[in-house]
């Protein structure tokens, strides 16, 4: 629980107060009894030396022997006298014998209060007693003025304090000495008691002025301080309850409280000026973020965030685009020519943002058209080159990369415009297609292209990027990289989607959910797949399998070997599986034949075999199994999507 400002200065305030208090009375008493004993001291020593001048006139021995006498009477009126006035316990002349250690008494008198105990005994005129001298005395008898003070204590008397003067007659020899005692204790009492009286005259005092003092505090310090925090706790709670109501404080105190209350009324000003443009601001961004939103639809509705497309049953496109920003700079398209052929591209503008998204709609319109009206490749890059800077006041640019596939005659053309090269997968051989780009769209007018042609059979791929891709940065500031790109590509799957797949899984494991993504990243893949034979799991259909393998560019023999292989595996697959049709695609790349089975039958790797097979075991297949491995150079199996696929594949 958090304690008042009040209660803590009243407890600071009284905890110095006590503090002071405490010091004083110490200090008081210390300096009291300082000066007190040295005034005693001082009294004691001018009692004992007026006694000693006195004494010094009158014969001791004759005194000592005639206590009756007048002046013996007169001489302790004369101590009395003394005694009383110098507020001593004793004053008193004897004789000492330093030698025996005995003293002889002459005259003694003793302050009221010690005659009412009887305490006079020792001082009886011509008493011998024994004595154990102190240093005062004989510092005293010895005639020193230094040292002749001594303090005595025991049960009867005491804590006394005594001091001693030398008596001496006419020729200075010495008779005698004069002794005067003093009460420590009583002096001690005197002390406290007068300490006392002072210190409560004190502390009324000063409980007075603290009193005062806290008073003050309360109505000037306290209350204004107060007033202004609750005025500041009111504001914020109207604040959230959305009441802007708010009257300026005034103290009227003319002080730095009120210069304080004045600059908390400058900042609700301020504050409630700040609100009013954040409110604006607010509601200006929520409309800007709608309107972004909106234009992210319109953006992947005019492009597509991913796209899986299929033109007859021989080339696949698959394609992927996530923007940096919620509308971006990057794009891509395929479509069918008139032709037959397919065309596709993918582009990076210059620029992110709204205005890379409405220059990227213009260009992808204009390519898309160019290229459906003008055959030559080529030239049709020209033309939107052309076009585009006569319509670009921004200055921006575009790089991109056209590529159309020509069905018929298995050949790829493509225009590079500043572009980064793709991938191209022929076979089991993965790379970068190189290719020397041209300059980027948008730049010069008078800009040239080049068409290149490449051969595009079946099984090849291209894959095609933005730069968003390779640049890719984690971290630990490290980029993707080309090198990355390309080890994807060749362990992954070599089909459109999961090359497309494979590259965005390895960029999100790259990045991971900490970096920041600084670029559009866009990718398109083009796959030239085997054309498929549907066919029913009859035995019949090895005619049709048959067919086409003696179509290939080989030699007879090799011919049919593959076509024993065939039928072993269809054979298995129309007597075991209890698939209802099988797909069958063979073609010839490069020095390889590759041949697949696709079926929909029960899940069955044939490459697992038994550590030990029985000889009958081999009725079901099995046989024909290890002819078949014998045969392939290399053979795959893998089941996705509930489909068994076999490669086979056949050294030329």
């Amino acid at each position: 629980m958090k304690k008042s400002l009040l209660n803590k200065m009243i407890i600071y305030s009284l905890s110095i107060f006590l503090g002071a208090i405490l010091l004083s009375v110490v200090i008081c008493t210390v300096g009291n009894i300082r000066r007190t004993l040295t005034l005693t001291t001082n009294i004691t020593k001018s009692a004992t030396r007026i006694v000693s001048q006195i004494a010094g006139k009158y014969d001791l021995e004759q005194l000592s022997q005639d206590p009756d006498s007048e002046e013996y009477r007169e001489f302790k009126e004369t101590l009395q006298s003394i005694c009383n006035y110098d507020g001593g316990e004793y004053v008193y002349v004897y004789i000492p014998d330093m030698d025996n250690n005995k003293v002889k008494y002459v005259i003694g008198v003793a302050s009221d209060e010690r005659k009412k105990n009887g305490e006079l005994e020792k001082f009886q005129a011509g008493a011998v007693m024994e004595h154990d001298f102190l240093s005062g005395e004989i510092n005293a008898w010895n005639g020193k003025t230094e040292g002749i003070s001594s303090v005595r204590s025991n049960e009867r008397y005491g804590k006394q304090m005594c001091t001693y003067a030398l008596i001496t007659d006419q020729n200075k020899n010495r008779i005698a000495l004069a002794g005067a005692d003093y009460s420590i204790d009583k002096i001690y009492e005197e002390i406290i008691s007068d300490t006392i009286v002072k210190m409560l005259k004190v502390i009324i005092v000063l409980l007075i002025i603290f009193t005062a003092a806290v008073f003050f505090v309360k109505k000037k310090i306290y209350e204004p301080i107060t007033y202004l925090f609750t005025n500041m706790k009111d504001y914020v709670s109207n604040k959230i309850g959305d009441n802007r109501k708010f009257e300026p404080l005034k103290l009227n105190t003319n002080d730095e409280i009120q210069q304080l209350a004045d600059y908390f009324n400058e900042m609700v000003v301020d504050i409630d000026n700040y609100a009013e443009k954040v409110k604006n601001l607010a509601s200006q961004q929520a409309k800007a973020d709608t309107e972004l939103e909106v234009a992210r639809r319109i953006q992947y509705g005019i492009v597509g965030a991913k796209k899986e497309l299929s033109f007859s049953d021989c080339i696949m496109v698959s394609a992927r685009m996530k923007s940096a920003r919620q509308v971006g700079g990057d794009f891509y398209d395929s479509f069918l020519l008139e032709n037959g052929n397919v065309c596709a591209f993918i582009g990076d503008v210059s620029d992110k943002g709204i205005a890379a998204a409405l220059f990227m709609v213009f260009v992808k319109t204009l390519l898309r058209e160019k290229l459906m009206d003008i055959p030559d490749l080529a030239q049709a890059v020209c033309e939107v080159n052309t076009e585009l800077c006569n319509s670009n006041p921004e200055g921006m640019f575009v790089t991109a990369f056209v590529v159309v596939v020509e069905q018929n005659s298995g050949k790829l053309q493509y225009v590079n415009a500043g572009h980064n090269k793709p991938v191209i997968i022929h076979g089991s051989k993965t790379e970068f297609l190189e290719c020397s780009p041209c300059m980027a769209l948008g730049v010069f007018d008078d800009s040239e292209y080049e068409q290149h042609e490449e051969d595009f059979t079946s099984g090849d791929l291209i894959y095609l990027y933005t730069d968003g891709v390779t640049d890719a940065i984690n971290c630990e500031k490290t980029f993707f990289g080309e090198e990355n790109l390309l080890n994807v590509c060749k362990a992954s799957e070599h089909t459109a989607n999961a090359v497309c797949v494979s590259v965005g899984v390895a960029l999100k494991n790259f990045m991971g959910d900490k970096a920041e993504q600084f670029d559009d990243i866009t990718m398109l893949a083009i796959e030239q797949r085997e054309k498929e034979l549907e066919l029913s799991c009859e035995l019949p259909e090895l005619e049709k399998i048959k067919s086409c393998i003696f179509k290939l560019p080989v030699e007879n023999g090799k011919k049919k070997r593959i076509f024993l292989v065939c039928e072993e595996i269809f054979s298995n697959i129309t007597y075991y599986s209890g698939a209802d049709h099988v797909q069958f695609t063979c073609n010839k790349n490069a020095d390889r034949i590759k041949i697949t089975f696709t079926d929909n039958g029960a899940k069955f790797n044939p490459l697992e075999s038994k550590s030990k097979k029985e000889f009958e075991d081999f009725d079901e297949g099995g046989m024909g199994i290890s002819l078949v491995k014998k045969l392939c150079s290399n053979i795959k199996y893998s089941n996705v999507d509930g489909k068994n696929r076999l490669s086979l594949e056949f050294a030329d």
